[in-house]
């Protein structure tokens, strides 16, 4: 718990930077100030910022998160995850046990999950969950020991927060 409390604590601060640019000055600041608050819970870290991405290791693993254009699905991302065909990765963070993206597309919110639904289905996921409510749409999947989750919001463009748990 005190490990995930950390991560999400250095992983605000990280958005913030990222959000704001920083330059080389700010991006040393920055990860010493990451460290000494994740250090202050117990949890002792290497932080690299450098430009929109920023790399946390720590004993528990290595999580990256990047945003803006240099924002991209991680290499080690599961293949037999459906990631929305030309969507805009708007960020991308990977943690040991998972992977979390930010996507947006100009497709409507129902094109978008009926797409979502059919491929995963075809990668062999079975969804346990659908929640709709009006132009927002959340789906829950299980593959084994991994679980899925996909929030579709469509307004005037389709946000779309992938996450993946369980490697």
């Amino acid at each position: 718990m005190k490990r995930t409390f950390c991560l999400v604590i250095g992983m605000t601060m990280v958005s913030c930077l990222i959000l704001t640019g920083c330059k080389k000055a700010g991006e040393k600041a920055a990860e010493k100030a990451i460290e000494a608050s994740m250090a202050k819970e117990g949890v002792k870290a290497d932080v690299d910022a450098s430009g929109e991405k920023i790399t946390i290791k720590s004993e528990d693993g290595t999580t990256v998160y990047s945003g803006g254009k240099s924002a991209a699905v991680p290499e080690n991302f599961p293949k037999d995850v459906y990631v929305y065909e030309g969507a805009t990765i708007i960020a991308a963070v990977s943690v040991p046990d998972g992977f979390n993206l930010l996507m947006e597309s100009s497709d409507s919110a129902d094109k978008v999950l009926g797409t979502i639904k059919g491929k995963m289905a075809g990668f062999g996921w079975k969804e346990e969950t659908t929640v709709t409510q009006g132009k927002n749409a959340m789906a829950g999947y299980k593959k084994g020991e991994r679980s899925a989750m996909v929030n579709v919001n469509g307004d005037n463009k389709t946000q779309i927060t992938l996450t993946v748990t369980g490697q």
